[in-house]
């Protein structure tokens, strides 16, 4: 079997994952985290463009909803095997054991509002500005179901 070929225009989606992909990327750490296996980073997100669940419009590099996970527990669902509940919580709720956490930091920067995503022991970006000078807004809080038996 012969190894397939990299897709055509490869760079540019690694460079606009870079850029917008934080969320995505903390889901595929939690996926390590709980599956306590290696999940290649590029296969995954390839896949779930391909399965509609991250939103990626290869005709427009501007399109603002590039990288945006459309179904989060369906990603989670792919790369673990196991079904997932995702709510959104308030900036200081405390996850209970058998949760797994991200945080969505705000910035505000010249009229603007960036947002980021990172986990407490996982920065997609390192130093990135807008946790640096931003602040929690909200949490997405995921639950695995219970493997069954």
């Amino acid at each position: 079997m012969s190894k397939p070929r990299l897709r055509n225009g490869i760079q540019t989606f690694l460079s606009e994952a870079g850029e917008a992909a934080c969320y995505a990327l903390c889901l595929i750490d939690i996926a390590e985290e709980y599956s306590g296996k290696h999940i290649d980073v590029l296969d995954s997100l390839f896949n779930a463009v391909d399965r509609g669940y991250i939103h990626y419009n290869a005709d427009d590099r501007n399109d603002d909803d590039n990288f945006f996970v459309e179904y989060p527990g369906l990603f989670l669902e792919m790369m673990t095997g196991v079904k997932w509940d995702v709510r959104k919580e308030g900036a200081f709720y405390t996850p209970k054991d058998g949760e797994y956490c991200v945080q969505r930091w705000e910035r505000k920067k010249t009229g603007n509002v960036l947002s980021h995503f990172q986990r407490k022991d996982f920065e997609p970006i390192e130093d990135s500005l807008t946790a640096k000078y931003g602040k929690i807004v909200s949490q997405r809080i995921l639950i695995p179901h219970r493997k069954e038996a």
